[in-house]
């Protein structure tokens, strides 16, 4: 198990109702992107389950430390200064091909931070990227196109690679979106976002997600999944699709 010392940097105020904040942190904690880190905060008894948080975004480098935007549900003691315990990095992340030309990011639950660092690494490999949300965002690189999730149909048979994120107790949207409709050699994997208190060292079953394959941990199996391992129902109604 590898532990590390971080310091919060600042706490940023931003658009998608998530708390989020720069960390500064040995290089070597750097989650890959999908992946977490569980972070503690030693100085406040109140903390009793650690906070995972999850890479957001472009991280710097600078003399074997990283100031790099983390999101998760920060505890309202996290300020400027707070120094923290980190354990990680966890899960298992995005697989992001190299040979990857055609990104679509699809953020179902509005929010698109846990998917942004891979528009850095598909901008660095010459990727085109679109990110399908139902409300535009700010704040993206002028070379990432936006689109409503209306046109992900569009999307699906455009992209060779497709990258979502969801939350766990919204995970019924995926069969009416995605059933059926995903190309046979179209990459797809999807981070499912779910409570991860233990952080895989109890197994305490609070993560659980339903895949083909059966019940699955996100915190250790996850939180990134193969898409069609969690398109388990295809008795959908058509009626419901939202094009």
């Amino acid at each position: 198990m590898v532990h590390y010392k971080g310091r919060i940097a600042e706490v940023l105020l931003e658009e998608y109702q998530n708390a989020s904040a720069r960390l500064y942190c040995p290089s070597e904690a750097v989650p890959r992107p999908g992946q977490y880190l569980q972070a503690h905060g030693p100085d406040n008894p109140m903390e009793v389950v650690p906070t995972s948080l999850f890479f957001a975004g472009e991280n710097e480098e600078s003399k074997g430390a990283t100031s790099l935007p983390v999101a998760g549900q920060l505890p309202e003691s996290w300020q400027p200064g707070t120094e923290l315990l980190l354990r990680g990095p966890l899960g298992r992340g995005f697989e992001l091909s190299k040979r990857a030309r055609r990104i679509a990011l699809v953020a179902l639950d509005g929010n698109p931070s846990r998917l942004l660092p891979l528009v850095s690494d598909g901008l660095r490999q010459g990727a085109e990227i679109t990110l399908f949300s139902e409300e535009a965002s700010n704040g993206l690189p002028i070379a990432v196109e936006q689109q409503n999730l209306k046109e992900l149909h569009k999307g699906l048979k455009w992209a060779d690679y497709l990258a979502v994120d969801i939350s766990v107790e919204n995970l019924e949207r995926l069969e009416p979106i995605f059933a059926k409709r995903l190309p046979a050699a179209l990459a797809a994997e999807i981070l499912v976002a779910a409570p991860m208190p233990c952080g895989g060292m109890a197994k305490c079953g609070v993560c659980t997600v339903r895949t083909r394959s059966g019940p699955r941990l996100a915190c250790e199996d996850g939180p990134v999944f193969e898409m069609r391992d969690l398109l388990l129902d295809r008795s959908f109604n058509i009626g419901t699709l939202n094009w």
